[in-house]
């Protein structure tokens, strides 16, 4: 049985501030968020699922404490999985894998262990899979983490359980990952609550054979402001300056050099914590719920300067207190484009056989984009803790995931936004056209380069999970990459200048490697037009030398056309030189469908004709109208129109490319309205069917 929710509307809007004067050069970051509300978006309906009902498997052992929760893609199939933390009664750790009906439990850690509430994931060993941290409870004084060993799951053998911590105070209550130190790789926050101390984990060179971490105490004597103890944690660039900030449940903590941090207490009352960007400014909003208490709901926005703490200005968000509001999660789930939140109360704390707070209930804050909210309430009286918002079921948008602690226990529910799209395997995705849909950064080039958090959070709010780099917007590639893991982005491949390889094609794959991606490419061959013979030989010898030297680092290159190459040249074109004079095994090619069109190609005939050479696709349809067989290169940025709605044959294209087995395919719109117009080929993408 599926039972299908709609939230109880709320008719009350919550402003929380006025929308500020707009600062100086942040005139375009309103326009593009502000574009963003002319897209009308109905609320979801929720189906939700329980093991209750037999709909997911009952957590094994029969534990009726359920501390943590983590969410992954651990097998790497590219669906979201997660790990259930219990003590009380083994086993420990739960792992709930994805299939195509639903899910299937493996324990992954026999043992009995007192694990407590938080959790994190990171690709500690850099062996690409995500492996998983957990602490030890009032009871225990460690840390742990689990190495995954994929693709290598024996459901016999555990996971192999490491050691970040020994000794020193009991109770380790929330984890998190990030490049707190600037040093391009991640260390580990967390909370040791006996200690009052939060402490930074540095991991080892070679952590699978590591006794401990090296831990620096970087906030000492903690007393939270409202709260019964220490908790909260979480990252996100706080002050707009490019390096990633620390949140920790009333302040938020600044690096100032080497391992040291500067406190910036501005909340009125800690607890969970996150911050994210609900309205167009330079600095985030941040959120605070009481967690393991009563208290407020509260939106905090810096009105001045950020380290300031009289400076940040606070409202409530709910008109009265939450009682153990112990969820708290961020994101856009009715995928308009603007951040929602989501907050929920416990329904049970104590040991006894009633409910401690029998009309616990969950509300959902769809954000529009200015700061405003229109609150609704998805259910009371079902207790919730440590809630977990992501794509549990492969189809674009954010489901919940909850694990009551104590109540009704052992259980687990799944709420899934609007049902499963049949068929669907992501964002843009049908059950015709299955193909792994990504957006071209570039296509966000403005707001990305005045306020980078806040362009990224755009892009993961519109749906999309993999992207493509064009650039990386002044910082250093590592940075620029933690940006991506603190967005929730996974880069597929990156474009760099024809010049670097043409000069130096090692230090490319170096930065590729650094980045995370598995392709690199170049856009664009410099020349005088029209483009000649010469100048295409020559790029041909540049391409083969490149991809000769990715392919040592497991790279692969590929060439994005453009239009010009379809120039004329002998019986073919100048493109059909460049495909001879390339190597198969070293070059790839993109296709940009808008400029093949442009220069009077027809995509699906060049699909077929050079079927095994292509790498991926850009998506870009052309205004009706627009003039083709031109070899320019270059077109009015307003001739990108929704996908759908210009004068590409998208069903035909698309089916080609997935018949010969095209991979990945990326959104790419130059538009000035593309923040109007991207939810549009999202919503053409998955309306597809033939």
């Amino acid at each position: 049985m599926k039972k299908s929710l709609l939230p109880r509307q709320i008719p009350l809007g919550v402003s929380f501030l006025p929308l500020p004067q707009a600062p100086a050069g942040g005139r375009c970051t309103a326009v593009f968020l502000l574009a963003l509300a002319a897209v009308a978006t109905p609320d979801p309906g929720w189906e939700h699922r329980s093991s209750r009902r037999g709909e997911i498997p009952s957590p094994p052992g029969g534990s009726t404490q359920q501390t943590g929760v983590v969410v992954g893609d651990f097998d790497g199939d590219g669906l979201n999985d997660f790990i259930l933390a219990c003590r009380q009664k083994p086993p420990a750790l739960t792992w709930y894998r994805r299939t195509a009906t639903g899910w299937e439990a493996t324990i992954i850690e026999p043992a009995l262990l007192s694990l407590e509430a938080g959790g994190a994931v990171h690709d500690i060993d850099g062996d690409g899979d995500l492996d998983v941290v957990f602490g030890g409870d009032w009871q225990s004084n460690e840390v742990w983490w689990w190495e995954n060993p994929a693709p290598h799951f024996d459901p016999q053998k555990p996971w192999p359980r490491r050691l970040i911590k020994s000794g020193g105070a009991n109770q380790h209550h929330d984890q998190c990952f990030g490049d707190f130190l600037g040093t391009g790789r991640a260390q580990l926050a967390f909370w040791n609550q006996q200690a009052k101390t939060l402490f930074l984990a540095e991991i080892p060179p070679d952590p699978r054979h590591a006794a401990a971490w090296p831990l620096t105490p970087i906030l000492t004597n903690a007393r939270p402001a409202g709260a019964p103890y220490i908790e909260g944690l979480s990252a996100f660039d706080v002050d707009a300056d490019g390096q990633l900030d620390l949140l920790a449940c009333d302040s938020w903590l600044k690096h100032t050099g080497d391992r040291t941090f500067k406190k910036v207490p501005f909340a009125r009352a800690g607890g969970l914590i996150l911050a994210g960007y609900f309205k167009p400014s330079k600095y985030p909003q941040i959120v605070t719920s009481p967690g393991d208490a009563s208290g407020r709901v509260r939106l905090y926005e810096c009105v001045g300067h950020p380290e300031n703490p009289d400076d940040w200005r606070g409202a409530d968000l709910l008109e009265r207190e939450v009682v153990h509001g112990h969820s708290l999660q961020l994101g856009d789930f009715n995928r308009d484009g603007h951040l929602d939140l989501f907050v929920a109360e416990m329904a049970q704390w104590g040991r006894g056989p009633q409910r401690d707070h029998p009309q616990a209930t969950a509300w959902i804050l769809y954000g529009d984009g200015r700061g405003n909210f229109r609150r609704t309430e998805l259910i009371a009286g079902h207790g919730w803790h440590e809630a977990r918002a992501a794509d549990l079921d492969g189809d674009g948008d954010l489901d919940l995931l909850n694990k009551p602690y104590t109540w009704d226990t052992p259980r687990l529910d799944v709420w899934l936004n609007g049902g499963t799209r049949p068929g669907a395997r992501g964002t843009g995705t049908s059950p015709s056209f299955h193909g792994l849909v990504g957006l071209q950064l570039y296509s966000l080039r403005d707001l990305l380069a005045q306020n980078l958090p806040l362009g990224l959070q755009t892009v993961r709010n519109l749906g999309f999970r993999q992207v493509e780099l064009a650039g990386t917007y002044g910082l250093p590639a590592a940075r620029f990459r933690a940006f991506l893991d603190q967005a929730g982005l996974r880069p597929v491949s990156a474009l760099f200048d024809y010049d670097r390889f043409a000069a130096d094609p090692e230090s490319v794959a170096a930065e590729a490697k650094t980045l995370g991606v598995q392709a690199a490419g170049v856009a664009w061959i410099p020349h005088q037009a029209p483009m000649d013979e010469a100048a295409m030989r020559a790029a041909a010898a540049v391409f083969n030398r490149a991809g000769e030297v990715l392919a040592r680092h497991g790279l692969r290159f590929f060439y994005h056309i453009h239009g010009y190459e379809f120039a004329p040249h002998g019986e073919g074109t100048l493109f059909d030189l460049l495909v001879r004079e390339t190597r198969p095994d070293r070059v790839s090619f993109q296709m940009d469908i808008f400029w093949a069109a442009h220069a009077g190609q027809d995509p699906v005939q060049l699909l077929r004709q050079y079927d095994r050479r292509w790498h991926s696709l850009h998506l870009k349809d052309m205004r009706v109208g627009i003039a083709t067989g031109r070899f320019s290169g270059s077109e009015d940025v307003r001739s990108n129109v929704p996908l759908g709605t210009g004068q590409l044959d998208l069903p035909a294209i698309l089916r080609t490319a997935q018949e010969l087995g095209v991979q990945h395919y990326f959104i790419e719109d130059e538009s000035p309205a593309v923040l109007e117009q991207l939810p549009l080929s999202v919503r053409y993408l998955e309306s597809l069917a033939w």
